[in-house]
């Protein structure tokens, strides 16, 4: 009982810790950043990767081990299209991720990232449209707790 709800909290814990990452990173992009608004991003970009990561890993153990059991999950279209969400943002947040990445060179030089103003709506849609659909995923996880979908 208590295993299942140390798990339970690792994971809103891990989803909440990974959406504030991406929020963080929405709002220090821009045209003209410092250095250390650079390092700032590209930290916060491994933050969320890691609870991204994270709450992977724990509904991966509430699926198997806790709740209402796999097959629960597996028959439930809104679990389904939870995954889908979750797949789909990652997917999207494989162009700022690279795009951080590409940065340590000039962070470690003490150059500030510059970025055009394309660049800039470009990324902050990817991370917009991230944020939507992990909207998406608690509306679904609400579904789910109500036993709709099955």
């Amino acid at each position: 009982m208590l295993a299942g709800a140390l798990v339970a909290f690792g994971h809103f814990l891990a989803f909440f810790a990974l959406t504030a990452a991406m929020v963080l990173e929405l709002t220090l992009i821009s045209e003209s950043m410092s250095v250390e608004i650079g390092r700032r991003i590209r930290r916060a970009d491994r933050i969320a990767g890691l609870f991204a990561g994270l709450l992977l890993l724990f509904g991966t153990l509430r699926v198997i081990y806790f709740e209402k059991g796999g097959e629960f999950y597996a028959d439930n279209l809104f679990f389904q299209i939870k995954i889908g969400l979750f797949v789909l943002a990652a997917l999207i947040s494989i162009y700022p991720t690279i795009t951080f990445a590409r940065w340590k060179h000039d962070l470690d030089q003490g150059v500030a990232p510059v970025l055009s103003i394309e660049q800039v709506k470009s990324l902050r849609r990817a991370l917009h449209w991230e944020l939507v659909l992990i909207a998406g995923i608690l509306f679904c996880a609400s579904l789910m707790a109500r036993g709709i979908g099955s």
